[in-house]
């Protein structure tokens, strides 16, 4: 069994072009861990930096997420060295930005659309976490979905500050090296990198929210942006202000600082929530799919390779139902739910934390061996039961329809397998499927049937 330091790997995570990120075991604690190592793709790093000077920069890295203390901000665990390269043990993230829009190695491809709602959530806490680093004059200078992480409880982790810039210090000045990533680094930082400062970063987290609502990108070598609200309905003008101020192609032109566009985008939120409660008809009942009344749904945990999953659920390119069959609901008391067309229980508030897949199991044993509300035959849902349960993240659902379980959810267990490490699970805020590393955490909404 492979080792880094006392460390033992489970696995690589991924791989930049200066180091390769594993999942590993801490020893004694059993905890699970990303090691980070510096491990330089292409020897010409080495050649034209030198290797002590990519491991005094690597091991600056550990120290600038070591003085800073903040909630949005990712914590390092240690910094040591193994076989004389040094690695930085962090926090491990089963959950990110990336994965939550499905960005792919094509960054080009569309990305799935997220509800303004959620959107709104993970900028505010992103801006947070820039105003503290900001404040401490660094600049990240990589801001991106897969930059910015997501804890078990829903919150925002930045990562990742190996291209950053601390006090105006350029740590590697490779003549003609680009800093940051394609789309989301800012135009006067591909020019020269040492031109980025804290609107650059708000730049690119403004990219990356123009992503999240409309699921494309938007290039500032276009004459003319897209407005945001011609791709997605469901913006307003004070949208299109907000989004386009961040992402403008003149610095000057963008919010002055993260506190600067918190607050406005506070405001264009506060006026979207003001129109939207205005326009909602309260419904009783989500129309967004055809009904269907199906008391048949599999309930026994199957094995499903990823392409007969999308196949059998027609699911698109991004694992989203392409609808929402409507079911009816009954709400026993404040923790239950009665499905009447599938016949089957449900908790509304699930188990109350994440847990990880053997942890997801041992609680449905507690449920059953304490006769939870009455009943002993708890178990964990199947895909197909937990699309009982999907509704489509639209105005509607966010401001007329009675949340069925709780709105504090976001992932959920199913009883589906997909590889011996991975288990199916559902995102059930942004309603659609997704492998999950075992190791990983979710909730728990058990399921019972007589």
């Amino acid at each position: 069994m492979k080792t880094i330091g006392r460390y033992i790997i489970q696995g690589r995570l991924g791989r930049g072009g200066m180091s390769t990120v594993y999942k590993a075991i801490a020893p004694v604690t059993g905890r699970t861990v990303a090691l980070k190592v510096l491990l330089p793709r292409d020897e010409i790093f080495v050649d034209l930096v030198g290797k002590s000077r990519l491991e005094e920069i690597f091991v600056e890295e550990a120290r600038i997420m070591g003085q800073i203390s903040h909630d949005h901000v990712a914590k390092i665990l240690d910094c040591d060295y193994a076989e004389g390269a040094p690695f930085i043990v962090l926090e491990y993230f089963a959950h990110s930005i990336g994965t939550l829009i499905g960005e792919a190695y094509q960054v080009e491809k569309p990305s799935r659309i997220i509800s303004i709602k959620k959107t709104y959530h993970y900028l505010r806490q992103s801006l947070r976490g820039l105003e503290r680093l900001h404040f401490a004059g660094i600049i990240h200078r990589d801001i991106k979905p897969f930059n910015l992480m997501l804890t078990n409880d829903d919150r925002v982790k930045i990562i990742d500050f190996g291209l950053s810039r601390v006090r105006g210090e350029e740590k590697m000045a490779i003549p003609g090296m680009q800093v940051g990533s394609p789309y989301y680094a800012a135009p006067e930082q591909e020019n020269n990198p040492k031109n980025a400062d804290e609107r650059s970063d708000l730049y690119s987290l403004g990219i990356m929210a123009y992503r999240m609502l409309t699921g494309q990108l938007a290039d500032f070598r276009e004459k003319n942006i897209t407005p945001p609200s011609t791709l997605n309905s469901e913006l307003n003008d004070s949208w299109d202000e907000f989004l386009l101020t961040s992402i403008s192609r003149n610095p000057e032109s963008r919010h002055k600082s993260a506190h600067d566009m918190r607050s406005a985008l506070e405001q264009s939120y506060s006026v979207w929530v003001k129109e939207s409660q205005k326009s909602c008809n309260f419904m009783a009942q989500d129309t967004t799919g055809p009904l269907l009344h199906d008391s048949k749904v599999r309930r026994t945990p199957a094995f499903i390779i990823y392409k007969k999953l999308k196949e059998s659920f027609g699911l698109d390119s991004l694992m989203k139902p392409s609808s929402f069959p409507s079911h009816r609901f009954e709400f026993k008391n404040a923790l239950l739910i009665f499905c009447l067309d599938t016949q089957s229980l449900w908790q509304r508030e699930g188990s109350g934390f994440p847990v990880n897949w053997s942890g997801a199991h041992e609680y449905i044993r507690y449920l059953n061996s304490i006769s939870w509300q009455g009943y002993t035959q708890w178990r964990l849902p199947t895909l197909e039961e937990l699309r009982t349960l999907m509704r489509s993240p639209t105005l509607l659902r966010d401001f007329c329809l009675e949340n069925l379980i709780s709105h504090e959810i976001h992932w959920l267990w199913s009883s589906d397998t997909c590889t011996k490490k991975m288990a199916w699970s559902v995102d059930i805020q942004e309603c659609f499927y997704q492998p999950l590393d075992k190791d990983g955490m979710a909730s728990v909404c058990a399921v019972c049937t007589d």
